[in-house]
């Protein structure tokens, strides 16, 4: 894989994401310098324990309240992980999908809000899920 999907600002945002691709994306955002963090949420039920698990794993302030208004709030703070870019990759989301399909929905949508504004900004900023959802393009190929 070329580096030339990740440098393409203006076509981030939430993606789709084939585990099998994820080792070729994480060095190709290792060369761009790009924050790359990942999370895994497959062993949490409740959406409250999923909002917590993100912000664990994104290093969010002590602040933030595990729920969907700050998911958004954190993730669009430009002091946030400051960065040339970002790569957040979401893996076990499939378990949400089932335990709680109007939370994953709900999630899914905030994921969205936050790339598009990042975009609006004109910065590079992935979001990558392991699951297939409605309304979510795979990851482009190079």
């Amino acid at each position: 894989m070329s580096d030339k999907p990740l440098k393409d600002a203006a076509a981030s945002g939430l993606y789709h994401l084939p585990p099998p691709r994820l080792a070729t994306l994480e060095a190709s955002a290792e060369r761009l310098r790009f924050c790359l963090i990942k999370a895994d949420i497959a062993q949490q039920i409740s959406i409250e324990s999923v909002l917590s698990q993100l912000g664990s794993a994104f290093k969010f302030p002590i602040w933030y309240g595990a729920n969907f208004d700050e998911l958004y709030d954190c993730l669009c703070d430009p002091d946030w992980q400051p960065a040339k870019g970002h790569v957040l990759v979401i893996n076990g989301m499939a378990r949400l999908r089932a335990a709680d399909p109007d939370d994953f929905a709900t999630l899914i949508e905030v994921l969205q809000a936050v790339a598009e504004a990042r975009r609006e900004r004109q910065e590079p900023f992935w979001i990558l899920i392991d699951t297939p959802a409605r309304g979510i393009s795979p990851f482009p190929e190079a």
